[in-house]
């Protein structure tokens, strides 16, 4: 019995040898990395100029760790060796939109999905005054055409300064991918930089017969550059081919036929750049007079919808509603408002921006802003006065003093009956 046995524990231990021969070649199975890293996420520009930005975002997040980015501009891979979270890009167009986006990938080799698109656009070349006015990129075609070049717009104000009876054509350009911003009010919005305004003065040369051409005298532009707004004028040859810029105030002779079929033989004053100043002054702050959004907030001759809408259709005009926005009464229209609301808009438009506190006109207590109330204009106390200065041309005495040289015929008649109805 006990070799049968013996020989049954050596069976056992042999077979015992054996399995563990095999386990020393064993080696256990490894499981493969399949897992995405997530996408980056917040992406962002800082040090944009008009030509380069620096691209920013947030790691992503991977199980094992990410190793690298690929950077994609207007879906085409720009950059896939990237190890950080940010990527300088240059040779860029000025004012010109891009978009972005970014890959994640780990080290092997999984990739994320694509990051949210960003869409950004490079700063505008900083705007100067040139010598010509072709220069300035406001008008395409033959400039006596004025039209507008592809990126300026036509805008309108519903109660207009009075200019010797000039009729003035308003235009406005942002920069690409800029817009106004309401700033709570419904007075000037915000403009960003390297915003331009041009005011072109005219005349008909038969107000009867508006095909006979135009007597085209001067565009006065506002820029904004680096925050501040900046007053320069183009004069236009007599060939009515091109305008010149220009500091020094001038007179021009003109003469046309009105409406009613008369000659008018007009002193024109092209105002000096000083002359812009003191209009556009305010605590020694450059500001535009006509484009606030009261002023605006109208249906114009170029569109039949509401011009604040129609502003913020096209992308110009963002943060504001037009049936938030008061309107400027229009001045000529006795059907629809009284004499009172015509007689304060007229002086609002004509006078208030040197008539008012940090206006030009330091040695009277006027305030001829719309939006003060009655008993804190001295229009009252002033009434007397007022109505001498209209109905005069003495150039020192008259009002206003700068923009006109002739009486305002239609605004007298009007301003006379305004005063009237205060004093009773």
């Amino acid at each position: 019995m006990k070799p049968f046995l013996l020989k049954i524990f050596s069976a056992i231990f042999m077979s015992i040898l054996v399995s563990c021969g095999g386990d020393d070649d064993y080696t256990p199975s490894e499981t493969a990395d399949t897992e995405n890293p997530t996408p980056p996420k917040n992406l962002r520009t800082t040090n944009k100029t008009e030509n380069s930005l620096q691209l920013n975002w947030d790691a992503a997040t991977d199980n094992v760790g990410v190793v690298k980015y690929a950077v994609f501009q207007d879906g085409t891979l720009i950059n896939n060796e990237i190890t950080s979270t940010s990527l300088p890009i240059t040779s860029l167009t000025p004012e010109t939109e891009y978009s972005f986006s970014v890959i994640a990938f780990d080290a092997e080799g999984n990739e994320s999905k694509n990051s949210e698109i960003l869409k950004t656009c490079t700063l505008a070349e900083t705007l100067t005054y040139k010598t010509h006015l072709s220069e300035m990129g406001v008008f395409s075609g033959p400039l006596s055409d004025l039209n507008p070049a592809g990126d300026v717009q036509l805008y309108e104000i519903n109660s207009t300064l009075f200019t010797d009876y000039a009729k003035k054509q308003r235009l406005v350009r942002l920069p690409n991918c800029e817009t106004m911003r309401y700033k709570g009010n419904d007075l000037l919005p915000d403009f960003p930089n390297n915003t331009l305004i041009a005011k072109t003065f005219y005349y008909n040369k038969d107000e009867q017969d508006p095909s006979s051409g135009k007597l085209i005298i001067e565009t006065r532009i506002l820029l904004k550059i680096n925050g501040n707004w900046q007053v320069g004028n183009y004069i236009w040859n007599e060939a009515q081919t091109e305008a010149v810029y220009t500091e020094n105030g001038s007179v021009k002779p003109i003469s046309y036929t009105n409406e009613d079929g008369d000659t008018l033989d007009i002193n024109y004053e092209i105002p000096s750049k000083q002359d812009c100043f003191t209009c556009h002054n305010n605590d020694n702050t450059t500001l535009p007079i006509g484009m606030k959004l009261r002023s605006m907030n109208f249906t114009p001759s170029y569109t039949s919808e509401n011009q604040l809408v129609y502003l913020e259709s096209i992308g110009m005009l963002e943060g504001t509603a037009s049936e938030n926005i008061s309107t400027l009464p229009d001045w000529t229209d006795e059907a629809l408002y009284s004499i009172y609301e015509r007689g304060r808009a007229y002086m609002d438009i004509n006078c208030a921006h040197c008539h008012q506190p940090g206006g030009s006109v330091t040695n009277f207590n006027l305030d001829f802003r719309f939006d003060t109330p009655f008993e804190d204009t001295d229009i009252y106390a002033s009434r007397g006065e007022i109505e001498a200065r209209v109905q005069s041309t003495a150039p020192v005495y008259r009002m206003p003093q700068l923009g006109r040289t002739i009486v305002h015929e239609e605004a007298v008649t009007m301003l006379l009956e305004y005063l009237e109805a205060i004093e009773n």
